[in-house]
């Protein structure tokens, strides 16, 4: 739902207000008595200078004022002591402040650091249809968000909020005492305020939901094209881009323009208000001045007292503006929390052994949601160490077969077997972990050379990482680098070529074998020439060389696939053909046909 075009009931908004807390709070555990040590230093603090401060300034008033020079002489005593302890007060007002910013600082870092470990490790544990379906710089920008909204509610829920209920209340309790009527007039004022502010304020938040919403959805705009940046320039496309990316800054731009006018709205209103407080406060007291009712000394207790209260009525409309906002920006990360991943581990999955690497798919059914079936009742059996070539046309389910075997999705009917055993009753890492991916587009961390290789088995020694980049066909081109094994690669590997990455990749590959007795290629060479593709073919070969290690190479360019064991020829979600190079090409079937085409491209 468009949270954009309706108002979020208060069963919504209590609801979602109570979870971001319940996540802040299992981040804030382990720090509680720190959080408690905030709001004793912070009440002891508050108290002194905003309630107790005012009594004495109130007694030194009415004893210079009042008194006659007689007087003055026997309370002068009296005042010294007063004034000293007001200086008292002020002392312990700065050491409580202090202490409770070290209490503040210490529980802030601490939850925040857990709370952004568990942050990443929420969004680990969505599926792949999460992260396509996500962009990479909305997902930062909520994340962000969320962090400075806990900044916020830290800011404002904790020191102002603390502080206002403190000063507010204390000071009302304290005018009650002085003043029982003007007390009881001010909390009439204050409920009358409350409604309006909480009105507005629930109006508001609608607008505030949809800013930060499409701030976010800006966010992985302005990422992506950033990203795609020489696509766009290689096509010419820098004016449709920018009239692209200025419509729809146009429309966060317009929603922007309504958030801030139900600020001017909400701001104008409470001033208003308190302007017919603070006249009220001064006329009344004037009248009771007037009747000799109160002294010059409680008249500033009293003023002092209303203006606490006013000031704290100010604070708590731009805290309840600042944590509307702040809720607002979190609510989005909130939504990606309330998503169930799309596949889950069972309650009983464990680390069951899987040393030999034989794959079967028994009877299996799969449908993409909203789609077609692409396979039903499909079977293929790899024996252990068998090298198997996977072929067939686009759209014949060659990947799908890689995605299911990972178990990023789930099949609908039947079974995916490795060694016996359903992958479903294994812990997803650990399935992920016994089998080796080198993608046709391998996508590599900002990091070092050797910590890219040793993605997969970050105890490895120099030694292994070199004999892996060797088989790779990579080590001649790291030690041209800069620096080596120890270059930076770039944002995905940006400043290396693609071959270079795919021969990374295979070394990480390579590297894990001792662990993944399960190795696949999907199209590792299909976007590379034909000098790349050699190099790639021969990184592959010693990848495949251990005769206990289960290879499967889907293919595009079937020349790669002349020295596999078997080569499986699909066609819509079916296996259509089955055997060697040379068995298929006498056949004359669909491998001789995708087999001739490429020939003639090559020729041409």
């Amino acid at each position: 739902m468009d949270q954009s075009k309706k108002s979020p009931s208060a069963r919504e908004l209590i609801r979602s207000f109570s979870e971001m807390l319940r996540y802040w709070a299992s981040a804030a555990y382990p720090y509680r008595w720190y959080f408690l040590g905030i709001y004793l230093f912070y009440a002891i603090g508050i108290v002194s200078i905003h309630i107790l401060t005012p009594i004495y300034y109130q007694k030194i008033i009415d004893g210079m004022v009042e008194a006659s020079a007689e007087v003055r002489r026997q309370q002068y005593g009296a005042l010294i002591s007063y004034i000293v302890i007001v200086g008292l007060l002020a002392a312990i007002r700065i050491g409580a402040f202090r202490s409770g910013d070290w209490f503040f600082d210490y529980f802030r870092l601490g939850t925040v650091k857990r709370m952004e470990n568990g942050m990443f490790r929420d969004y680990l544990q969505h599926g792949r249809k999460f992260f396509v379906n996500n962009f990479a710089g909305s997902l930062l920008n909520d994340h962000r968000q969320m962090r400075a909204a806990f900044d916020v509610f830290m800011d404002h829920g904790t020191f102002t909020f603390f502080w206002w209920v403190i000063v507010f209340f204390g000071s009302l309790i304290a005018l009650s005492f002085v003043f029982p009527l003007m007390a009881v007039g001010i909390v009439g004022w204050f409920l009358l305020y409350l409604v309006v502010v909480v009105l507005v304020s629930s109006r508001k938040l609608k607008h505030e939901r949809n800013v930060s919403r499409l701030n976010s959805s800006m966010t992985g705009l302005l990422a992506d094209n950033l990203s795609n940046a020489m696509t766009i320039k290689t096509f010419g496309a820098e004016d449709r881009e920018l009239s692209h990316f200025a419509g729809r800054n146009e429309v966060r731009h317009r929603a922007r323009h309504r958030n801030k006018y139900w600020s001017r709205w909400r701001n104008g209103l409470q001033g208003v208000m308190l302007i017919i407080l603070n006249v009220s406060v001064l006329l009344t007291g004037a009248y009771y001045w007037k009747t000799g009712a109160i002294t010059p000394g409680l008249i500033v207790l009293v003023l002092y007292y209303t203006n606490n209260i006013s000031d704290e009525v100010w604070n708590f409309s731009r805290m309840i503006n600042a944590m509307t906002q702040a809720y607002a920006d979190a609510n989005k990360f909130m939504e990606h929390i309330r998503l169930t991943p799309d596949i889950l581990d069972q309650e009983e999955a464990e680390d069951r052994a899987l040393t030999a690497g034989a794959v079967e798919f028994r009877n299996v059914t799969f449908r993409y949601p909203e789609g077609a079936a692409v396979f039903a009742g499909f079977n293929l059996r790899i024996g252990a160490g068998e090298k198997v070539g996977i072929v067939g046309p686009s759209g014949s389910g060659k990947s799908t077969l890689v995605t299911l075997l990972q178990r990023h999705m789930d099949v609908q009917e039947g079974a995916i077997t490795i060694d016996g055993v359903d992958i479903r009753t294994l812990r997803q890492a650990y399935l992920r972990s016994k089998i080796s991916l080198v993608p046709q587009d391998p996508s590599l961390f900002h990091r070092s050379l050797r910590e890219n290789i040793a993605y997969g088995k970050p105890e490895a020694t120099m030694e292994e990482i070199e004999a892996a980049a060797r088989k790779a066909q990579a080590h001649d081109f790291i030690l041209e680098t800069q620096r080596g094994y120890d270059t930076p690669v770039g944002e995905r590997g940006i400043k290396l070529s693609g071959g270079q990455r795919q021969r990374i990749a295979i070394a990480r590959a390579i590297l894990e074998a001792d662990s993944a007795p399960i190795v696949i290629f999907d199209e590792a060479t299909s976007s590379l020439d034909n000098v790349a593709e050699k190099e790639i073919q021969r990184a592959i070969d010693a990848a495949l060389a251990d005769a206990r290690r289960t290879g499967i190479i889907i293919a595009h360019r079937l020349s790669t696939l002349r020295n596999v064991d078997r080569i499986v020829v699909m066609d819509q979600g079916r296996i259509v053909e089955t055997g060697t190079h040379a068995d298929l090409l006498l056949r004359d079937g669909l491998y001789a046909e995708l087999y001739q085409s490429q020939m003639l491209e090559v020729s041409a």
